[in-house]
């Protein structure tokens, strides 16, 4: 009995690391299956098997928990990104190469991660806050470390100083068409990603990189 007794504090203290996780995961259930406006918090505990207060403890409110949601789907892929910036010791074309074959392994091809764009698209207009707490959270560093890659490459006269230095959305604006793409056709007009991916890092690379 004692050994049962000194055992719970233990399973009480990982099932309550593990809550944040469960909440996120109900969430993206719900709010992908009944969108941003009619899903709950009520709903959200319900799933996770918590009370609504519990929710409270780890996120303000729905708007913060929903972009704490879609961070879930990036950070992971940022970190390491942005670690290959500040580790990589060799030229900015095998940087960029290395970052863009990371980003399409972990982020193009997640379908759950696209489906959190998908509930941004159709959200955004009602939800403008919404967007605009995406774009200052996770969008502007995302793109703050393409332009650093970039600035790298033309203080090492790689990459021409050009305007892409600042419109870097310009570089990755081939994954938002495959974003828009799967939700468009699914599988009924597929893309050979491989294909896809090696075009697109062609045209980067041969569109920054001296000639």
């Amino acid at each position: 009995m004692s050994e049962i007794s000194e055992a719970r504090p233990e399973t009480r203290r990982r099932r309550k690391a593990e809550r944040p996780q469960e909440i996120l995961e109900a969430a993206f259930t719900e709010f992908s299956r009944n969108g941003y406006a009619t899903t709950t918090l009520e709903r959200i505990a319900e799933r996770a098997g918590v009370t609504k207060g519990t929710i409270y403890v780890y996120f303000e409110n729905k708007e913060h928990l929903f972009i704490s949601m879609v961070r879930e789907f990036t950070k992971g892929a940022q970190d390491e990104v942005q670690e290959m910036f500040e580790t990589h010791e060799g030229s900015t074309a095998d940087l960029l190469r290395a970052q863009f074959s990371f980003i399409y392994q972990h982020l193009v091809e997640n379908p759950r991660r696209r489906e959190v764009v998908r509930m941004l698209i159709a959200e955004a207009p009602r939800f403008p806050e919404l967007a605009d707490r995406y774009h200052e959270e996770i969008l502007r560093p995302c793109l703050e470390m393409l332009r650093q890659a970039i600035q790298r490459g033309v203080d090492r006269g790689e990459i021409r100083n050009s305007s892409i230095i600042d419109s870097p959305q310009v570089v990755i604006a081939p994954i938002a068409l495959v974003d828009l793409w799967m939700m468009l056709f699914g599988d009924r007009q597929p893309l050979d990603l491989k294909a896809y991916f090696d075009a697109h890092l062609d045209l980067v690379l041969n569109g920054l990189l001296v000639k």
